[in-house]
């Protein structure tokens, strides 16, 4: 039986750019928060006509549920004030309308415009660095439309781990941008999660450990570049001296406020309420532990806030996806590398459940790891064709 075809596709397209491009939360730092709320709004209603233009034909349920029972728990065990019990319910609706809705805008979209829609977001960086300047990031780290660094490094990972399985003219000049713009972020998470990649593709090809050449010399380049500036990159520094085993001191401020660090603080008031946890909004800045930081890991933020059934039950959503990335990794490279990567950003961000291009990732992530294939996005990757699909990337 032959889908439907897309009913006003335009939309979509809209829909795509205002939330991987991030432009609510862009323009509430760049222009103001009026016309960041009237973006952020129309985005979550042209989602809502869009499935009422296109009809609905699925849902992520796990995901879903998982979000139902982190927000509903959440509230009811929170030990944080909540000045505006409105804002929360808001929270909650957004959610779900962005799994709901959501997954019927990243059902409809191919690996070519995700692929597109990622490198313009990428190369937003470029933008950050000649255009305009973000007042909240520290001076010589750039992150374009996203305002984080390791946020425009997670764009920046997964139109590199998609470029494996992108069409061939496009395959190099996307693995090369994106490596380029990540590393510009200069996010020790991106640096990280890309050497894993490049691990984990050599398992389709010995050759694609050529990237792993060309990624240290871009990184030397950039080390090699800062030594001309009149105001070198603190990050840059401490890079180049552990490249060169000297400056032990430099050395050792890369590894400062590390990520283990920040989680530790929240371990004592982890295991007071391991079943139920402390409540919505618990783990943020200011919450429950006296810091300004909040968790930066995602995983914990759950645990933390709603306890352990959301986590459980996010957790083995995730793990079905792995089963399923695992074993169609030949086929589709790029879902098991982009599950990958963002399993690890989980690990050092805490926002995923307000990331609304997170969101939108994952979700398109788990159609395309569905076990059937029918979708218009891997017509190519057909059994048929998946001999022919797996030549191709040994000539990589």
């Amino acid at each position: 039986m032959e889908s439907k075809p897309e009913v006003f596709p335009i939309l979509r397209y809209v829909i795509l750019a205002l939330i991987l491009w991030n432009f609510p939360g862009f323009t509430l730092v760049y222009i103001n928060d009026t016309l960041s709320s009237l973006l952020s709004y129309a985005s979550y209603g042209l989602i809502l006509v869009y499935v009422i233009l296109n009809k609905k034909t699925g849902n992520c349920y796990e995901m879903l549920v998982f979000g139902i029972l982190y927000y509903m728990i959440g509230i009811l065990v929170s030990q944080v004030y909540i000045a505006d019990i409105h804002f929360f319910f808001v929270r909650v609706i957004k959610y779900i309308i962005i799994i709901w809705g959501g997954y019927e805008v990243v059902k409809n979209t191919t690996q070519k415009e995700l692929w597109f829609f990622l490198l313009i977001g990428a190369l937003s960086i470029l933008g950050n660095i000649f255009l305009f300047q973000n007042p909240l990031a520290d001076y010589g780290r750039y992150s374009g439309f996203y305002l984080d660094a390791n946020n425009g490094g997670l764009v920046c990972l997964m139109g590199f781990a998609l470029s494996f399985s992108i069409i061939k003219p496009l395959r190099l000049f996307g693995k090369l941008s994106f490596t380029g713009l990540g590393l510009i972020t200069l996010s020790r998470t991106f640096m990280v999660t890309w050497l894993l990649l490049n691990l984990m593709s050599i398992r389709l090809s010995i050759k694609n450990a050529k990237m792993l050449l060309i990624g240290f010399g871009v990184l030397i380049l950039l080390v090699t570049f800062n030594e001309f500036l009149p105001v070198k990159n603190e990050r840059l520094e401490q890079i180049g001296a552990l490249i060169s085993g000297s400056q032990q001191n430099d050395v050792q401020a890369l590894n400062e406020d590390s990520r283990t660090e920040t989680w530790a603080r929240y371990y004592d008031v982890l295991f007071e309420n391991p079943i139920f946890g402390n409540g919505y909004h618990s783990f943020y800045g200011y919450g429950i532990v006296p810091t300004k930081w909040g968790v930066h890991n995602t995983y914990l933020l759950i645990w933390g806030e709603s306890g352990i059934i959301p986590l459980l039950i996010f957790l083995a959503f995730l793990f079905k996806l792995f089963l399923r990335g695992y074993h169609q990794f030949q086929e589709k490279p790029h879902g098991l590398l982009m599950l990958s990567g963002l399993a690890l950003f989980f690990m050092t961000n805490h926002n995923f459940m307000t990331n609304e291009y997170a969101i939108f990732i994952l979700l398109w992530i788990a159609i395309q790891l569905k076990e059937s294939s029918s979708f218009k996005s891997f017509e190519h990757y057909s059994i048929v064709n998946q001999g022919t699909m797996a030549s191709e990337i040994e000539k990589t």
